[in-house]
C-alpha cells in the first residue's frame, strides 16, 4: 500500500522527562479484512498530529464487526474503508448504514480499495457524502496523510457549523432543529413505547431579566440547563428550544413532571446569588413510530399554553380532546376569515332603559356571526379568536361604522337624543390609528359625538395608567362619552378609577342574576351602585330577564338596564318596529 520511498513526515519528538500529556484526539475507524492494511496504516500515521491533535485509532476487520462498534463508539471522525471484504458490496452497504441507520453524518468516510474493479457508482459517492476514494497502491504515506487531514479538516468545518446551526451558545444544549432531530431519530428507532416529550418553561422570566439584568438571566438558564442535565442524566435528551424554555424527551418514569419540576425547589445559585425560580411543564406520552417528533412538541407545546393559563407553577398531561380543541379553534378562525370576506357578520341593537320610566335612551350594537345553513356562532367563541387573530381590529372598525350609521337612521325615528354604546376591544383600543378611524367615523357619518359612548372592559381601563388617561381624555375631548363594561369581574384600583374621565359604570350579568339568588342577595350589584352613586356615575345593569332584577335595581338606586325584559337584541328593522310598538302602546 504505502511506497518504500515516501515522502518524509515530521513525526512528534518524545517528551524529554517522559511525562504523557492527556490531550484531544482524532478518532480514526480503519475498516479492513487484511491485517496488513491495519498494521500499515496504523505504521503508517503512528506519532502524527494532525492539526494539533493526535490520532487514536480502532481496527474492524469485517462490515459486522464495524457495525457493532459503531453501535458503542462516539465522536468517530475518519472511517478508512474497504470496499470489498467479506461480500463484494459489504464497504457500499456499511456506507449506507453508517448514513441512514445510524444518522451518522458529521463522519468523514474515505473508500479504499485493492480491486479498481469493484469502484462505487459516482452516484453512490455522492448521495452518501464519501469524502475521497482511493486505491490502495496511490495512498503512499504522504499521500495518505494529505487525504487523511483534508477529512479531518472538513470534519472539524462541519462540527463548528453544526454547532452554530445546531446548538445553543448560551447553554451548550441541542437546540430546536438538533432536538426535532434527535426525536425523529428516537422515534423510528421504534424505542419509544415508554417514552414522553416534555417542554418546561421558566416562570415569569421576563421579569427577572427585567429586574437583574441580562446577563444575570442568562446565568440563570445556564444554572438550569446544568442542572436538569445532571439530575436527568444520559438517558434524557435534553434541549434549549426558547428562549427560557427547556425540551426534554425520555423515559417518562425518569422524565415524571412532578419529579421535574420538584427539581426547582431548591434555590439556583447564579454567582453571589441564591435564586429561587418555578416552572411549567407541558407533557404528551402518545408517541409513537407514525408520529414525527414536531408533531409531539407540538402537542407538548399545546398541554403547557392549558398549564401557563390554568395550572402555573405545575403541569398538564396532553390529552387527544385538547388536540380536538385547537383544531376546532383553527377550523373555527378559518370560517370566520371566510365569514368576513363573505359579509357573514351583522350589527343587532339591545335597548336601553330607564329603570324608573322605562323610556328608551340607547342601544348597544353587538355583533353576531350567522353560518350558511343558518345557525349562530355565539360571540364569546368567535370574538376571543379574532382578538388573538387580530382579526378585532378591522371587524371592531366595522362596527363602529355600522353603528353610527344607523344611530342617524335611528334619531330620525323621533329619538334625536338617543345614545349609541359601541364595544372597544383592547387590541383595537391601543391601536396606533384608533384616534384617526374613531374621528373619521364620526366625520363621514356627521353623527353628534355626544350620542355615542365606547365601551371599554374593567380589565383595560386598569392597564397602563398613562397611556389610558391620556387616550381616555382624548376621547372625551371629542364629546365622547365612556363607560367600563362588565365592571366587578376585574380588579379595580379606586384611586386609578377615580382618575379616569368615565361616564357609566355597567353591572355584569352575572351580579345582575345573584339578585334572584337567596344566598348572595345581589351584594355586588349594590356596592356597584353605590360606588357609582359616590363617583358621581351612571349605572347600567345588562341582563335583566325578570321583573323582580328590574324592581330590586330601581330600589339599589341603579339608573338604567337592559335585557330580555325589555328587548332581545334586534336588527336595525326590527328596532324600528320596537320602537313603533311601544309607540302605540303608551
Amino acid at each position: 500500500m504505502m511506497d518504500a520511498e515516501s515522502d518524509a513526515l515530521h513525526f512528534l519528538d518524545d517528551d524529554a522527562d517522559g511525562v504523557s500529556v492527556k490531550e484531544p484526539v482524532w478518532r480514526l475507524m480503519v475498516i479492513d479484512d487484511e491485517p496488513d492494511v491495519h498494521r500499515a496504516t496504523t505504521f503508517a500515521l503512528s506519532g502524527v498530529k494532525i492539526l494539533g491533535r493526535r490520532l487514536e485509532f480502532l481496527h474492524a476487520y469485517s462490515a459486522e464487526e464495524a457495525t457493532q462498534m459503531l453501535c458503542k463508539e462516539h465522536d468517530i471522525a475518519v472511517v478508512l474503508l474497504d470496499v470489498v471484504m467479506e461480500r463484494e458490496d459489504a464497504g457500499l452497504k456499511l456506507v449506507k448504514t453508517i448514513r441512514q441507520d445510524f444518522r451518522l453524518e458529521e463522519v468523514r468516510i474515505i473508500l479504499r480499495t485493492g480491486q479498481p474493479g469493484y469502484a462505487p457508482e459516482i452516484e453512490t459517492i455522492h448521495d452518501f457524502d464519501i469524502n475521497d476514494y482511493k486505491t490502495k497502491s496511490e495512498l503512499t504515506r504522504t499521500k495518505l496523510y494529505a487525504t487523511v487531514t483534508a477529512a479531518l479538516r472538513a470534519y472539524e468545518q462541519i462540527r463548528k457549523l453544526d454547532e452554530l446551526a445546531f446548538y445553543d451558545r448560551l447553554s451548550k444544549l441541542p437546540n430546536r432543529n438538533k432536538f426535532l432531530d434527535l426525536a425523529d431519530a428516537r422515534l423510528q428507532a421504534g424505542h419509544c413505547e415508554n417514552d414522553a416529550i416534555a417542554i418546561v418553561d421558566i416562570d415569569d422570566f421576563s421579569e427577572i431579566n427585567d429586574a437583574l439584568g441580562h446577563q444575570q438571566g442568562d446565568r440563570l438558564l445556564q444554572s438550569v440547563a446544568e442542572r436538569l442535565k445532571t439530575e436527568l442524566g444520559a438517558e434524557v435528551i435534553l434541549a434549549r428550544i426558547g428562549g427560557d424554555t427547556f425540551a426534554l424527551m425520555g423515559p417518562a418514569s425518569v422524565m415524571e413532571p412532578v419529579r421535574v419540576l420538584s427539581l426547582f425547589r431548591q434555590p439556583f445559585q447564579v454567582q453571589d446569588d441564591s435564586m429561587v425560580v418555578t416552572a411549567t411543564l407541558g407533557m404528551t406520552r402518545q408517541l409513537s413510530a407514525d408520529i414525527g417528533g414536531r408533531d409531539a412538541l407540538k402537542d407538548a407545546n399545546i398541554a403547557l399554553k392549558r398549564a401557563k393559563k390554568n395550572r402555573r407553577g405545575s403541569y398538564v398531561v396532553y390529552s387527544s380532546e385538547m388536540g380536538s380543541d385547537i383544531r376546532e379553534r383553527v377550523r373555527l378562525l378559518q370560517n370566520l376569515r371566510q365569514a368576513v370576506e363573505a359579509e357573514r357578520l351583522f350589527v343587532v341593537y339591545q335597548p336601553q332603559v330607564l329603570l324608573g320610566s322605562e323610556e328608551i335612551v340607547g342601544v348597544e350594537a353587538l355583533i353576531r356571526w350567522r353560518r350558511e345553513d343558518g345557525s349562530f356562532v355565539p360571540p364569546d367563541r368567535f370574538i376571543p379568536l379574532a382578538e388573538a387573530s387580530g382579526m378585532i381590529v378591522a371587524i371592531g372598525d366595522w362596527v363602529l361604522r355600522m353603528a353610527c350609521h344607523e344611530l342617524k337612521r335611528f334619531q330620525g325615528l323621533g329619538l334625536p337624543d338617543l345614545r349609541m354604546s359601541v364595544n372597544v376591544s383592547q387590541m383595537q383600543f391601543r391601536h396606533p390609528d384608533f384616534m384617526q378611524k374613531l374621528e373619521s367615523a364620526l366625520q363621514d357619518t356627521g353623527i353628534n359625538p355626544r350620542q355615542l359612548e365606547l365601551e371599554i372592559t374593567e380589565t383595560v381601563a386598569m392597564e397602563d395608567a398613562d397611556f389610558m388617561l391620556e387616550t381616555l381624555h382624548s376621547i372625551r375631548r371629542l364629546g365622547i362619552s365612556i363607560a367600563i363594561d362588565d365592571f366587578g369581574t376585574g380588579y379595580s384600583s379606586l384611586s386609578h378609577l377615580r382618575q379616569l374621565p368615565i361616564d357609566r359604570l355597567k353591572i355584569d350579568r352575572a351580579f345582575v342574576d345573584e339578585l334572584t339568588q337567596e344566598v348572595t342577595g345581589g351584594h355586588i350589584a349594590a356596592m356597584v351602585i353605590e360606588l357609582g352613586r359616590n363617583l358621581k356615575l351612571t349605572v347600567i345593569a345588562e341582563g335583566i330577564e325578570e321583573e323582580r332584577q328590574a324592581q330590586q335595581l330601581r330600589q339599589l338606586g341603579c339608573h338604567e338596564g337592559q335585557g330580555y325584559l325589555y328587548a332581545k337584541p334586534l336588527l336595525p328593522d326590527q328596532f324600528v318596529e320596537w320602537v313603533a310598538a311601544r309607540k302605540q302602546s303608551q
